[in-house]
C-alpha cells in the first residue's frame, strides 16, 4: 500500500490503456496486446518465457 505499484497493476493499466486507444481510435488495423497468462505481465512481443515470471504460456488479443 502506501502508494507503492507492483508489477501487476502497472501492466494491467497498461493495458487498459491500449485497449481504449485502439477503441476511441477506430483504425482499421486491429490493435494486438501480447499477455502472460500467469502474471498479467504486458509484452511487446509474443517474446517467450514472460520476462517477468518465466512462464511460457502468452496470449494474443486481438481488437479490432
Amino acid at each position: 500500500m502506501g502508494g507503492r505499484e507492483n508489477r501487476t497493476d502497472t501492466a494491467t493499466r497498461s493495458t487498459i490503456r491500449k485497449a481504449f486507444s485502439a477503441i476511441f481510435r477506430r483504425s482499421d488495423e486491429p490493435t494486438i496486446i501480447e499477455e502472460c497468462r500467469r502474471c498479467g505481465t504486458t509484452l511487446e512481443s509474443t517474446i517467450s518465457p514472460c520476462p517477468s515470471c518465466g512462464c511460457r504460456d502468452i496470449v494474443e488479443y486481438r481488437i479490432e
